[in-house]
């Protein structure tokens, strides 16, 4: 049983049964008694889909030949627990007789595995600015008649306003509200004043920024970067929408280690960033461990499809991970629940915080913290050790999903 109270300053005290009590070493290392700071607060009572999505990103401009690949291979990403897939299609009307049926067929094999269908067209991709906005708003509306659940406007390229280049926001938002569709789009966290108006400008259903992919890998900073971004949208009723893709770059961080290194510390920001609240975009490439080809989606769509088929069933494959991780995320209801820090972790360098009945915690130092085995590890972004004298190593650059309950 756990009891919890908040201060009139948004500081809570969680007192819960220490169950290292009489090991007094355990109460030392991750006590009973945990201060936290409330930074966001869940809403109540049923969210939209899009409020609590993880967003399955193709990478690359995809033609005819990469939507039928993904069509045919669609069942890799319902395995994987993604609820919608994104796919950025430049080059394909809708409404021409030889991409009409691929399209159709990719939105129904799509939704028979309730995974929802959003394409990435930005107002640049039309062709001249004489009339653009008009070409787009005929662009949408063609790709909504084909039952799409959503458009995204893509990373606007825009440092001191809300616009986007070609397109006729109005228009846009009457198109989907009568197809009960979806708008979405991105903006670099680089520029924060031009994020902060579109936030306020826009009412995008989702505005994803890369806030995570540019901050500096250190607990107070990312603590600060977390908290800004919730102190931001809840002002505005705004999810949070969040990417570990560098939208000026369009690539992913590497924080300047050598490839494993990188990718075993993408894992542990993704389970990190799968944690919080808001809508979770996740590259095409990450839960398999590769870098997709941008220049090839077609081929790249293929080789993640196999090397899923490879790693399914294998525990601790890359695959398994990420969806047990999005699996957790829904059954827990992570995606449209609360933030509190832990104030009081007796490990430096180390960001933790709580999520309805989960305790999330990320190792962001150079060495191994412990945590009680009585306590179940729900998730892990990376082996852990077994357990040793009633207590198990987190290493470095991993994060962990800790029950509390």
């Amino acid at each position: 049983m756990t009891d919890t109270r908040t201060d009139d300053e948004g500081r809570t005290e969680r007192t819960s049964p220490d169950p290292g009590e009489g090991r007094g070493r355990v109460r030392s290392r991750l006590g009973g008694v945990t201060t936290t700071t409330l930074v966001h607060r869940g809403p109540r009572g049923p969210q939209a889909w899009w409020r609590q999505a993880v967003v399955y990103q193709v990478v690359g401009a995809a033609d005819l030949g990469a939507l039928a690949a993904l069509s045919a291979e669609i069942s890799h990403v319902s395995r994987l627990g993604a609820s919608a897939v994104q796919v950025r299609v430049p080059a394909v009307d809708p409404d021409a007789p030889d991409a009409r049926e691929t399209v159709d067929t990719l939105v129904r094999r799509a939704h028979q595995r309730s995974i929802r269908v959003i394409v990435s067209l930005a107002g640049t991709d039309v062709g001249p600015r004489d009339g653009a906005a008009a070409r787009h708003r005929a662009r949408v509306a063609a790709w909504l008649a084909r039952d799409v659940d959503g458009v995204d406007l893509g990373v606007t390229s825009s440092t001191d306003s809300h616009e986007h280049e070609g397109v006729d926001l109005g228009a846009l938002h009457a198109l989907a509200a009568e197809a009960d569709s979806v708008l979405t789009g991105g903006i670099s966290a680089r520029t924060p004043d031009a994020l902060a108006e579109h936030l306020h400008e826009d009412w995008l259903h989702v505005t994803r920024d890369d806030r995570l992919a540019v901050t500096t890998w250190d607990a107070p900073q990312l603590r600060a970067t977390v908290s800004d971004s919730y102190l931001q949208r809840d002002a505005v009723g705004a999810p949070a929408g969040w990417t570990l893709t560098d939208l000026t770059t369009g690539s992913a961080p590497s924080w300047g280690l050598d490839e494993e290194a990188a990718r075993r510390r993408r894992r542990a920001a993704t389970l990190l960033m799968t944690a919080l609240p808001g809508t979770a975009y996740v590259s095409q490439g990450e839960p398999v461990g590769i870098a997709p080809r941008p220049d090839d989606p077609a081929a790249t769509i293929t080789e993640v499809a196999r090397l899923a088929a490879e790693q399914r069933g294998t525990p601790g494959s890359t695959f398994e991970r990420y969806r047990h991780a999005f699996r957790l995320r829904q059954e827990l209801s992570l995606g449209t629940g609360h933030v509190a820090w832990v104030d009081d972790l007796p490990y430096a360098g180390t960001l933790g915080f709580v999520n309805r009945d989960v305790l999330v915690l990320t190792n962001l130092s150079d060495r191994d913290v412990r945590v009680p085995a009585e306590r179940e590890i729900l998730q892990a972004s990376d082996d852990l050790s077994n357990p040793l004298d009633g207590m198990v190593s987190v290493p470095p650059d991993t994060t962990v999903w800790i029950a509390l309950s």
